[in-house]
């Protein structure tokens, strides 16, 4: 799987959210959430397609449905072992205790992933 930028991210979270969509669809859903052209999204879902990310179904003629072929599981699974690769050495005891440390684990966070380490 390649890398997706963040203004990619927008097109992958639309339609993850929403499934199978056509173009006019994808562009009214992301430009509710930014103010971008309708060029500018259609060039990123070219970019999402030509990255495998996203594939193109003919549906009724001439109208396009795009269709994600990666999960929204797969893409945070890929991005979380990259950050603790880079970020931690691979470790996730040295990411785990970085968070406890710098106080952004509460005491429940703490008592979950002890009741997850036992399991």
């Amino acid at each position: 799987m390649k890398n997706i930028s963040e203004s990619e991210l927008e097109v992958m979270q639309f339609l993850w959210n929403n499934g199978e969509s056509t173009s006019v669809d994808i562009i009214k859903g992301v430009s509710q959430k930014k103010e971008w052209k309708s060029n500018t999204i259609m060039t990123l879902v070219s970019r999402l397609t030509a990255k495998g990310c996203i594939k193109v179904i003919r549906n009724k003629g001439d109208l396009l449905i795009y269709k994600p072929i990666i999960s929204e599981y797969e893409y945070k699974s890929k991005e979380t072992k990259n950050f603790i690769e880079k970020m931690y050495n691979g470790s996730i005891n040295n990411m785990l205790v970085a968070f406890a440390k710098s106080n952004k684990l509460t005491k429940k966070d703490l008592e979950d992933l002890m009741k997850l380490i036992d399991e």
